[in-house]
């Protein structure tokens, strides 16, 4: 069971809920401070920087 915060009142809800359940707010489908985002994000970055990497291995001079 994965749980959301509300971004207004800072309770944690549970996913199946559409609406916070102490202030009736409705939850964010993605949260700002998901630590899945950045670490999706982060696997994107390493993979672009090692490519260019190896790339630029094979084609400047040696």
């Amino acid at each position: 069971m994965t749980l959301k915060k509300c971004l207004f009142c800072q309770t944690e809800n549970d996913c199946v809920n559409v609406e916070c359940s102490h202030c009736g707010m409705a939850l964010p489908n993605k949260h700002p401070q998901d630590k899945g985002k950045k670490k999706q994000l982060f696997i994107k970055v390493f993979a672009a920087i090692t490519f260019l990497c190896v790339l630029m291995v094979y084609y400047l001079p040696r």
